[in-house]
């Protein structure tokens, strides 16, 4: 077995972990994300502990449901045929929207103290690209993402 599949997770991971509490709106999600070029970010409560995780997928999937107004191309330049007032308040109302509304609460942590084959392990059988890094009282220490795994494996 290679000995860096022993090595505690803690000295592989990113630290601080970015993340946003769980009284945050799907704005201030988007302001992270893009701030620290993520795709994925742990939802924390008042504690640090984590109580869900909001990926580009989930904001993806929540803004499908807002639907676009129908327009056509007339000589180059759209005419939209509804109101673009009622497509912009309904879109503001997506953004004030609480994150915990939207976040997957069942999220994969991974011990700091847990060797590194044991995140692999959780990450193929979960299907998952990032793993919160928890302590011993589940509050948020790090993140372990496919990135890190593939920068230490590849030295």
């Amino acid at each position: 077995m290679n000995p860096l599949l022993k090595t505690p997770v803690r000295e592989l991971m990113t630290h601080p972990a970015v993340s946003v509490g769980d009284d945050s709106t799907i704005k201030e999600v988007f302001a992270v994300l893009k701030k620290h070029d993520i795709v994925g970010v742990p939802v924390v409560n008042a504690h640090q502990k984590v109580v869900g995780i909001v990926t580009e997928s989930d904001l993806i999937k929540h803004f499908t449901t807002l639907g676009t107004p129908r327009a056509i191309d007339v000589l180059g330049s759209l005419v939209y045929l509804e109101s673009l007032t009622e497509f912009n308040q309904h879109l503001k109302e997506h953004c004030s929207e609480w994150v915990r509304d939207l976040m997957t609460p069942q999220v994969v942590v991974v011990q700091a103290n847990a060797p590194l084959q044991t995140a692999i392990d959780l990450m193929e059988a979960n299907g998952v690209n990032r793993l919160p890094v928890v302590d011993e009282q589940h509050r948020l220490v790090g993140m372990l993402t496919r990135s890190n795994l593939l920068k230490h494996l590849t030295l």
